[in-house]
């Protein structure tokens, strides 16, 4: 019971940072841009950008958290402290090295970015020397996200997290009321950045009471962390790269104005992925016992709870942007982005199944399958990208969104058969009780407002809100009377208390 409320809460706290987030991307953003300039917030944006690039992880994270859970499933808190210590040990390694990459690069600044003009260049060096200063010493605290995950601390995790974002946010405001400039704006979120990585490092060595085994080394353990870690880095990046090439893409092949709109498809999309990803992580110490005691049905009974709910929440939302996206994009950024509607469907619509399988992902992960579905999303991305490239001549954004999206669902039919037949998972009756219980009733509202909605003229954001709030509350209200069983009632109703 104690599990299943830290879930719970967990999952509450990434919504509420997931909704602050979208409110600060929307609110906070072009304020910021008005008190610092355009030229300043390019180079704010610039130097964590380039950071970025070198600040990688390699998967290690997901690695951690993968071995802590299983080994923690098996009873072996002696090995959970020694993989601790031979994890942060490889992370205090990496950071070294990228400190002297970093370092190295200062010195190169002018030549990498020509376009800048030698005043720019002389403030983002400054810039880059913040940045990179806390982005290095802030790598170090990495291991302690995944082994609080592990560890089912998912309240106090997730709460700092939010504590970074909404914390930076607030005294960059304050900063900027008093006339500060984007060096304090740097110098601020370095500082919760650190921060909350010191703290997620003191409340896990509390909570835990574990006697981490820092200078613990074995080469054969230290092989199978980097051998998972490098898939699942592979993985991701697999899965990422197929929309950061389609730019390029359209860049060859069509023109700007198709690439901007692309981008801002993959930017709404990203909203989208982020919200359906809260619960990412925090099922996997579950998954991994239920592995350990080999119950499969079990497994399957919290796929299908776990991807109704999923369900719920990105049928709503797709839903809702079906209906009335195309005013939301018009008086969002105008009709010249109109296309956005489209690219951003055609995305979602691809990703629709995917999207509520979180435990079988976190199945691969516990089963160690990783290298399996890398391999198929690399082959499926390759596939989506080659359509796209036909496409994108006569159809710009919207040829490459297509071809994305057919790399999608063949890859979503692949893993489906993978998932049952590698798995032993049931995936009829998941789609079954899932997705075929749940949509022909939410399908048939959906159409029914979508004819409402094309009688009304919306040309104000008051009309849009007011809008798409009733037809949410409608949505919900169906869903819980008609939809919702038994469990799902009880677990709303538990969240009034």
């Amino acid at each position: 019971m104690e599990k299943s409320s830290n879930i719970k809460k967990g999952a509450i706290i990434s919504y509420v940072a997931i909704f602050l987030n979208i409110a600060i991307t929307f609110f906070y953003t072009p304020w910021m841009i008005r008190k610092i300039g355009v030229s300043d917030y390019g180079l704010y944006s610039l130097v964590y950008s380039f950071i970025s690039y070198f600040i990688l992880d390699f998967g290690l994270s997901q690695a951690i958290q993968r071995f802590i859970a299983k080994y923690r499933s098996e009873g072996n808190e002696d090995k959970v402290a020694k993989m601790i210590g031979i994890t942060t040990r490889v992370y205090l390694i990496i950071d070294v090295i990228i400190f002297f990459v970093l370092f190295i690069l200062y010195f190169f600044i002018s030549d990498i970015f020509k376009g800048l003009t030698p005043d720019e260049i002389e403030r983002l060096s400054g810039l880059y020397i913040i940045a990179g200063t806390f982005s290095v010493l802030s790598f170090m605290f990495k291991p302690m996200a995944g082994a609080m995950m592990a560890f089912e601390y998912f309240v106090e995790e997730k709460a700092l997290e939010m504590f970074n974002r909404v914390g930076a946010v607030l005294g960059v405001c304050i900063a900027l009321y008093f006339g500060a400039d984007v060096f304090a704006l740097i110098l601020i979120n370095g500082i919760f950045s650190l921060g909350s990585s010191i703290l997620k490092l003191i409340v896990f060595e509390r909570k835990s009471r574990l006697s981490i085994q820092w200078l613990y080394f074995n080469k054969e353990e230290l092989k199978g962390v980097f051998s998972f870690s490098m898939w699942t880095f592979g993985s991701g990046l697999a899965q990422r790269l197929r929309f950061s090439l389609v730019p390029s893409v359209l860049g060859i092949l069509s023109n700007s104005s198709e690439i901007a709109i692309f981008a801002m498809g993959i930017s709404l999309e990203g909203m989208v992925f982020t919200i359906s990803s809260a619960i990412n992580g925090l099922f996997l110490p579950t998954v991994s016992r239920i592995v350990h005691k080999k119950k499969r049905e079990e497994l399957n009974r919290l796929m299908i709870r776990v991807g109704r709910i999923q369900l719920y929440i990105i049928a709503l939302i797709f839903s809702g942007f079906v209906i009335f996206g195309k005013a939301f994009i018009h008086l969002w950024v105008g009709d010249n982005f109109a296309n956005v509607y489209w690219v951003l469907i055609l995305l979602i619509f691809s990703n629709l199944v995917s999207l509520t399988q979180r435990i079988a992902e976190d199945l691969v992960y516990v089963d160690n399958r990783i290298k399996d579905t890398t391999v198929r999303i690399l082959i499926c991305s390759a596939l989506g990208l080659g359509v796209g490239c036909v496409l994108a001549p006569m159809f710009g954004a919207i040829g490459t969104a297509v071809g994305t999206g057919l790399g999608l669902l063949v890859y979503q039919i692949i893993i489906n058969v993978y998932y049952q037949k590698k798995l032993g998972l049931d995936i009829q009756s998941f789609f079954y009780e899932c997705h075929l219980r749940i949509l022909p009733l939410l399908i048939v509202f959906a159409m029914i407002a979508y004819y409402f909605q094309s009688l009304i003229v919306f040309d104000s954001w008051i009309k849009l809100i007011v809008c798409g709030s009733i037809y949410a509350t409608i949505f919900l209200i169906l869903s819980f009377v008609f939809l919702f069983n038994k469990n799902e009632k009880q677990l709303v109703i538990s969240l009034k208390r």
